[in-house]
């Protein structure tokens, strides 16, 4: 007995191959998309870091008092994440008093308001930049840690001021891991060699 409600094949393979080109489409457009915002960002984008040797072995970390100090990080394991503690968080608001009294116990020379990014982590825990404010609130602790002139320290951050992104986009950043090296470099330079008369 023949069923008369049976679906004829050549309809089933009707409806199904748009759903097909549907999604093969939207695969491509997706890592079409993927690839060109990733080609844009390296082309405007801040240059990477990457190639940086920022310590030798065995030595220790940007972590004296003589370097500049970044964002604290939530990140932990070398893995890239934020708290996930809100604004009013008890938890959040003991840690930022904690580090607000430690910015001011490292820097005493500044009587400001310490600036926000000094005492709350980024969204990833590895963001390397800070604001002008953050970075020129160190210069007396790092000019006077590193036998440097003042003026000299001041003058390295101001040159490491990167602009907004094609004038409008974010605001004035300092790279914590590019002035340091910078900064390190300077400080080679002005040390006399063991050979030195």
């Amino acid at each position: 007995m023949n069923d008369t409600h049976a679906v004829p094949r050549s309809s089933i393979i009707g409806q199904i191959r748009p759903a097909l080109v549907l999604i093969a489409a939207f695969t491509a457009m997706t890592v079409a998309y993927t690839l060109a915002v990733t080609a844009i960002a390296m082309l405007i984008g801040p240059s990477s870091t990457a190639h940086l040797t920022l310590e030798p072995a065995g030595a220790a970390t940007f972590s004296g008092p003589e370097w500049f100090h970044g964002r604290p990080s939530a990140a932990t394991g070398g893995v890239s994440g934020g708290s996930n503690l809100g604004p009013t968080n008890p938890t959040l608001a003991a840690a930022v008093a904690e580090r607000v009294a430690a910015v001011r116990a490292e820097n005493p020379a500044h009587a400001g308001t310490v600036p926000v990014d000094l005492v709350t982590a980024s969204g990833s825990g590895f963001d390397p930049h800070i604001s002008p404010p953050a970075a020129r609130l160190q210069i007396r602790r790092v000019a006077a840690n590193t036998g440097l002139a003042e003026a000299v320290v001041r003058d390295l951050v101001e040159r490491t001021i990167e602009p907004r992104t094609l004038g409008v986009l974010g605001h004035p950043r300092v790279n914590v891991v590019t002035l340091n090296a910078a900064l390190r470099t300077l400080v080679a330079g002005r040390r006399p060699t063991a050979d030195a008369p």
